[in-house]
């Protein structure tokens, strides 16, 4: 039960005051069961320790609710400390993630005592959990990188720990899983609220800041600091035999986890096998080298030598699992090298064998580029020669295609295994499952050919500056080609600093690669310098003239980065402003006109407009077929782009039918699995099942996602994307079990990846919800819904098409369990959303003004069923019927039909 762990009671530090004034107690006495605190009834105590008091309780308004209370009774709060725990209240009724126990309630009690209401657990300590069932070391890992990932969510939103310990950290088993979940978040920064600065949480577990006292030096790497003296107990049954790394006149120490094991005695070895399933020497062997340094980064007495976050060290485990070089190891050669090897033992020999001709090939194209160059330097009246050389060379490295060649990879691989050790065939494709071969073909490229060009670079060209810079050029547009752009913008950035330096900032020159260097840093996911660095480049690009290609490029990355950051409206009129200029300036058949209108169109959809969105390209698609032809890659992104626009309009039959086309463009140009096929042969998957054809999906899905699972691994996005058609196939065909069981695996992966909050994460856990009421489970979605909308509102805002669909299973849920004040809510929100979004006459917004008329008048309420009938039904069913679209004609026919036969219901009631 949560409260009721096994943490010494030596190890608390504060040590016990006078009780909360009112809460029916002696000084000392625990509150008798049936006492009230509040609105919580207390029913028995779970455990005492320095802070307070741990009781089992049942919340009895709004809901009720068995509840885990704690009364901390060491503590009580004068006014300016309640101003401060009412910041903390609200941090932690902010955090929402699955290793986090919610906390439901923080309040004082009237003479000042805070206490909280918790999400109450029945689990055991982390420790505990994985000693009793023997947990193997891979198993612990996993389970405690999923801890830590519920601190750095916490983190995330302003809140820390400082008492992380394993009667903290419980976990029990749902379903037949491991479910960690992380108990007291924040209580113990309300027991530092007071004037002697006293340190709250557990010695053995605390920083070294933390233990001095001064709370003003705790930070998030002070929680670190305990997951890490967590880890060491988790891997070898004890805490480090010291204190962390402790500070002497010599140096630090600490006593790595594997030094600890060599001293164990013949009974504890005895129960280490039992607890662990390994002896002590095997067990050693795995941590030394690699846990041994992870736990040593993690326990650093100096907080700025830790992991950073809570993040990176569960990062750095994730490193231990895969088989991946770990960031604490100290980097070498040998141990990259030895990682690669053991993660690809079967298929080193061949792989060398690819590679060596990969490399040796992609050799003699950055060779000849460089020689090109070269000559330009030597011989000067061949300037315009060597141009068309150093272009052709770097054609090539751009041209290179790293998903195929990662494929090729793969496929020869696979036939070398199947050749040489057959017996190995089925192994060797569960690793090649986990595996990345197009990252490994990018990641040869960049450190084998790129990387030796740079430094060729440097060693022959020192003489020559301005030479140099136009080869460093060279080489960052082909990492923008190959998907390399953080190392692209350092080197636009290494071009444009030299350029300013011997040209000047406003130089057309170094303008330009300051806008290539922008558009890396936003191809590599920072908006935020790539933002800085297009409004200082737009600054000194105000001497251009403004039909300047460089100037509106810049303009373009500014808008795109404010969209990255969030502020879509904004974004939006800056690229309405843009396309205007650009419209007047260079004309609608401009390649960075057409750029333009395809952004704005873009971001229109995203922000739930896709009406507009697809009105834009219906116009560009056309004139980009026209002037770039049709398999120009703008052009198939343009059509790729009208095709979800299609379909999000109710155009379903165009979308399938653009889509077709585009899947069979893409397996012309580039093969049947190659992955920008097999994610457009997923999307004509994802429309065939919306335009209600499954049976005709379902082949296409499952082949899709068996290839994106071969090609590109499990966990890929484009997989993950794949498990998402899939499962929403399976409910169209009423499969609610395997959707469920699909769709909670995806939600797991994407909080692992990206985080609770990131849009795509909400995507899925709203589709779950829809799926729940499906199948019948209407109290249960409606639960998830109840904590779901307000992320969904707050990340997607409330137009989005997702939120719209949140809103219309909320409404669903309602009427399945009789809440008509919640369905009318509902529909009232989502009338204003779909109003706003797809315009008062779409089907959409028609459908749920209807259904919202119905709910008003059944309850009485006749006015204001006529105003929204007046506004938005009356005038559908008004219209001539040539001047509605398919879907307003459907619309119009099922609201006449459905109306004339429950008038015929109702006049044959009062006849009987």
């Amino acid at each position: 039960m949560q409260g009721s762990h096994e943490d010494p009671e030596r190890t608390e530090l504060l040590a016990t005051r006078s009780p909360a004034a009112g809460t029916q107690a002696a000084e000392g006495e625990a509150l008798p069961a049936g006492a009230r605190l509040g609105r919580y009834r207390i029913e028995s105590l779970l455990g005492r320790g320095g802070m307070g008091d741990v009781y089992r309780a049942e919340q009895l308004e709004p809901v009720r609710r068995t509840v885990a209370l704690k009364l901390l009774r060491a503590q009580r709060l004068d006014a300016r400390h309640l101003a401060y725990f009412e910041v903390e209240r609200q941090l932690l009724a902010q955090m929402r993630h699955p290793a986090i126990a919610q906390v439901y309630d923080a309040d004082t009690t009237a003479d000042g005592h805070p206490f909280f209401a918790m999400e109450f657990i029945a689990g055991s300590p982390i420790t505990r959990f994985c000693d009793e069932r023997s947990l193997p070391l891979d198993e612990r890992v996993a389970l405690f990188i999923r801890a830590c990932e519920g601190v750095q969510h916490a983190h995330q939103k302003g809140v820390i720990h400082r008492d992380l310990k394993p009667g903290n950290l419980l976990v029990d088993e749902v379903d037949g899983r491991a479910l960690p979940k992380i108990i007291d978040f924040g209580i113990a920064t309300a027991t530092s609220l007071t004037e002697d600065r006293d340190a709250a949480g557990t010695p053995d577990y605390m920083s070294p800041e933390q233990a001095g006292g001064d709370q003003s030096l705790v930070d998030t790497r002070s929680d670190v600091y305990a997951l890490g003296v967590v880890l060491c107990e988790l891997l070898t049954g004890q805490r480090p035999a010291s204190a962390g790394e402790t500070v002497t006149g010599q140096g630090r120490t600490l006593r790595l986890p594997s030094e600890q094991l060599s001293t164990l005695s013949p009974q504890d070895a005895e129960r280490f096998v039992r607890e662990h399933g390994q002896p002590p020497a095997r067990m050693r062997k795995l941590l030394r080298g690699e846990l041994d340094w992870v736990v040593a980064k993690a326990m650093r007495h100096d907080r700025n030598d830790r992991y950073a976050s809570a993040a990176a060290l569960a990062d750095d485990l994730q490193r231990f699992l895969d088989g991946r070089p770990l960031l604490a190891v100290p980097p070498s050669r040998r141990y990259v090298l030895a990682k690669f090897a053991q993660r690809h033992r079967v298929g080193i020999v061949a792989g060398a064998v690819v590679s060596l001709a990969l490399v040796a090939g992609l050799a003699m194209s950055v060779y000849g580029l460089l020689q090109a160059r070269a000559q330009r330097a030597i011989a000067e009246q061949r300037s315009a020669q060597l141009e068309k050389v150093a272009a052709f060379q770097q054609s090539m490295l751009e041209g290179i295609d790293v998903e195929s060649m990662g494929i090729g990879m793969a496929d020869g691989l696979r036939r070398q295994v199947e050749h040489d050790s057959p017996q190995d065939a089925p192994a060797f494709e569960r690793g090649l499952a986990q595996a990345s071969t197009a990252d490994i073909a990018r990641g040869l490229i960049d450190h084998d050919i790129l990387a030796n060009a740079e430094r060729a670079i440097g060693r022959d060209f020192d003489a020559e500056p301005a030479l140099a810079a136009d080869l460093r050029e060279s080489v960052a547009r082909v990492r923008i080609a190959l998907g390399l752009p953080q190392a692209a913008a350092a080197g636009f950035a290494q071009v444009a600093d030299y350029r300013a330096k011997t040209l000047g900032a406003h130089a057309p020159e170094t303008l330009k690669a300051r806008q290539e260097q922008a558009g890396a840093l936003l191809d590599a996911a920072d908006p935020k310098q790539a933002l800085a660095l297009a409004q200082s480049s737009l600054r000194d690009a105000a001497s251009l003239p403004p039909r300047d290609d460089v100037r509106i490029r810049l303009r373009m990355d500014e808008a795109e980065a404010i969209s990255a950051l969030g502020d879509r409206p904004r974004a939006r009129k800056l690229l309405e402003a843009l396309r205007g200029d650009s419209l007047e300036l260079r004309g609608e058949g401009d390649p960075a006109t057409m750029e333009v209108t395809n952004n704005l169109a873009i971001l229109l959809g995203r922000m739930g407009e896709s009406k507009a969105g697809r009105d834009l390209l219906e116009k560009l698609v056309p004139l980009r077929i026209r002037i770039l032809g049709k398999d120009d890659a703008d052009t198939l992104s343009s059509l790729h782009n009208l095709a979800v626009m299609r379909i999000m309009t109710g155009d379903k039959d165009g979308a399938v039918a653009l889509q077709r086309g585009l899947v069979e463009t893409q397996t012309r140009r580039l093969g049947a699995e190659h992955p920008q096929t097999l994610a457009e042969r997923g999307n004509l998957s994802n429309m065939l099942i919306d335009s209600g054809k499954a049976k005709e999906a379902l082949p296409i899905a499952t082949a899709v996602l068996d290839a994106d699972t071969r090609v590109l691994g499990a966990e890929h996005p484009q997989t993950v994307r794949a498990k998402l058609n899939l499962s929403s196939l399976y409910a169209r065909l009423g499969q609610f079990d395997k959707t469920l069981a699909m769709q909670q695996e995806m939600i797991d992966t994407r909080t692992r990846l990206l985080g609770p909050r990131h849009p795509d994460t909400l995507y899925i856990m709203v589709n779950r919800a829809g799926t729940l009421h499906q199948a019948k489970r209407s109290k249960e979605s409606l639960a998830m819904l109840q904590w779901l909308l307000p992320e969904v509102r707050e990340v997607l805002g409330p137009q989005h098409p997702q939120t719209q669909a949140a809103l219309q299973v909320q409404a669903d849920d309602a009427d399945d369990l009789g809440d008509t004040r919640l369905e009318i809510a509902s529909y009232r929100e989502l009338l204003d959303a779909r109003a706003a979004a797809l315009g008062a006459d779409d089907p959409r917004t028609v459908d749920a003004a209807w259904n919202l008329e119905g709910l008003l008048r059944d309850g009485g309420d006749a006015a204001a069923a006529d105003v929204v009938r007046k506004r938005y039904v009356e005038p559908l069913l008004a219209a001539k019927p040539d001047t509605l679209s398919e879907g307003q004609a459907k619309m119009a026919e099922n609201i006449r039909k459905t109306e004339a036969e429950e008038a015929a219901s109702a006049a044959h009631a009062v006849a009987k």
